[in-house]
């Protein structure tokens, strides 16, 4: 499945991504939405008849937002009450800092949370040393969400060890949800997706089987890229 994180169009209402949602939906043949940082995802928005995955502590109420951690069970009770109600198919959050939790803590919290959700949980690679899953050497065993550009920051720009390393994780480790989008290798900066991009012609093949969701937006679709983004852009 395919489909478009509002991180990539966010900085907006969430009523203001839903219509951006729907306007690509076609075009980029989208059968998700990703709810993520990046706008408020309100828990008591009217959300459409489309599924959806939830990214990290994506959820706000009045405001708020309602933090998901591993380490305190109480804060998942918002995310099940909302996957309780809504067509959720999975959820995926950022691997935690590795000072904060042991390897086997995180994989029995991740194991937990999934029995809680009932629905699958993704840990995300992440593209720093101080986090588990920010190598080959610190991976839990539990299913990943890969991140094509956290992985070209392992490999600082390196594209053929990037595609290398990712078509290694996907051969060898469960992985359920891939995020696309792009970077120089120096920072996770979600720059728009070139159309050149070395994983262009993988994407339909991976959408058979796994989520996989534009982080980013490709470059064609630029009118719709997160306003902040755009801000920066026309002022260069």
């Amino acid at each position: 499945m395919l489909g478009l994180s509002i991180t990539a169009i966010g900085l907006r209402t969430t009523s203001q991504c839903m219509e951006i949602f729907q306007t690509l939906q076609q075009p980029m043949q989208l059968d998700f939405l990703e709810l993520a940082i990046g706008s408020p995802c309100d828990i008591n928005f009217d959300y459409p008849n489309v599924p959806l995955i939830l990214h990290d502590s994506c959820l706000y109420k009045d405001g708020i937002r309602k933090r998901l951690s591993l380490q305190h069970p109480q804060t998942w009770c918002p995310y099940a009450e909302f996957i309780k109600n809504h067509d959720v198919r999975a959820l995926s959050l950022h691997a935690p800092l590795q000072r904060d939790i042991t390897k086997h803590e995180l994989e029995v919290a991740l194991s937990k949370l999934e029995d809680t959700l009932s629905v699958p949980v993704y840990v995300e690679v992440m593209p720093t040393e101080e986090y588990w899953c920010s190598s080959l050497d610190t991976l839990v065993n539990h299913p990943l969400l890969l991140d094509v550009s956290h992985i070209l920051i392992w490999h600082q720009g390196n594209l053929d060890l990037t595609k290398e390393t990712c078509l290694r994780l996907l051969d060898s480790v469960q992985v359920g949800e891939i995020h696309l989008s792009h970077n120089k290798g120096k920072a996770d900066t979600h720059d728009l997706i070139p159309a050149d991009v070395w994983f262009a012609g993988c994407i339909q093949e991976w959408g058979a089987s796994y989520f996989v969701t534009f982080e980013s937006l490709p470059k064609q679709y630029a009118e719709y890229e997160r306003l902040d983004k755009r801000k920066f852009y026309s002022n260069k």
